[in-house]
């Protein structure tokens, strides 16, 4: 790189003043294109990956409604087999249901889910690649053009997110009921009423305990995605950035050199580099 910056420098300082204007103008507009074109291409990745978020919006909502149906099936199942079994030990055996049954499934649509997602991003970030790499060539090939010099080997790298880790594990939430009505109203209540008012209040605590975990799910997948766009946006407004720099001061440098050695105008000299 360090031989083109010297060749364009070279170029420019002895070129006409006519030319080395048009070589400054023409590399500006080279350069603002090229920030313009990586503005659009985040936005086409900020698109992907927000059409993904609303996927895992409505994945986590299905897996939600199916979740508390099948938990509340499987507490109907367990009532009606344990008929006669006291209220208190009933509560006690329907929490561990919830809490096997949610870490259970939560499991398995940790590992599809994640599967699938990963597979998404991945492809977010190809077409990423893709269009990054098709820019910078672009400007290559147009800075070759422009002062007739080849640039060599000029890709555009990027190192992969490795963050994958977008899920917490599944926790038991338990809710002590604040209508102090159902306690008082217990002592006058018989076994069965006292074991069907226990089944309801499973039944809601399994709802209120699927939804919990899968709010948590939801945040930590769409933090992992915002993470990844985060990240690879930070690497884009890096892209080609280096080579401007340096072409843009050899382009100064030879404009001052050209002043020196040619008499050119000292105005004329600043206000092309203040255009």
């Amino acid at each position: 790189m360090e031989n083109v910056i010297g060749i364009i420098e070279k170029r420019i300082r002895n070129a006409s003043w006519e030319d080395a204007e048009n070589m400054f103008t023409t590399f500006r507009h080279l350069a603002a294109t090229l920030e313009q074109d990586k503005g659009n291409i985040l936005c086409l990745v900020e698109n992907k990956l927000g059409m993904l978020c609303l996927k895992v919006q409505e994945m986590v909502k299905d897996f939600e409604e199916k979740e508390i149906l099948r938990i509340k099936q499987c507490l109907q199942d367990f009532f009606e087999k344990n008929s006669n079994t006291d209220s208190s030990v009933l509560r006690n055996e329907m929490r561990k249901i919830i809490r096997q049954e949610i870490g259970k499934e939560f499991d398995v649509f940790r590992n599809d889910s994640e599967r699938a997602i990963l597979k998404s991003i991945q492809e977010a970030v190809d077409y990423f690649l893709w269009h990054a790499n098709n820019i910078i060539q672009e400007f290559k090939i147009a800075v070759e053009i422009l002062f007739e010099i080849p640039m060599g080997q000029f890709e555009y790298s990027v190192d992969i997110y490795k963050g994958s880790n977008f899920y917490c594990i599944a926790r038991e939430y338990t809710k002590t009921s604040g209508n102090k009505f159902h306690f008082i109203s217990r002592y006058f209540l018989s076994q069965p009423a006292r074991r069907k008012l226990v089944f309801h209040e499973m039944i809601a605590e399994a709802s209120s305990c699927v939804s919990r975990n899968c709010d948590r799910v939801l945040c930590d997948i769409i933090s992992g995605i915002c993470s990844t766009i985060e990240y690879y946006a930070s690497q884009l407004k890096d892209l080609g950035n280096h080579p401007i720099v340096q072409i843009g001061q050899a382009i100064q440098e030879g404009l001052a050199r050209r002043s020196v050695e040619n008499g050119t105008n000292k105005l004329d000299h600043r206000r092309l580099l203040t255009v």
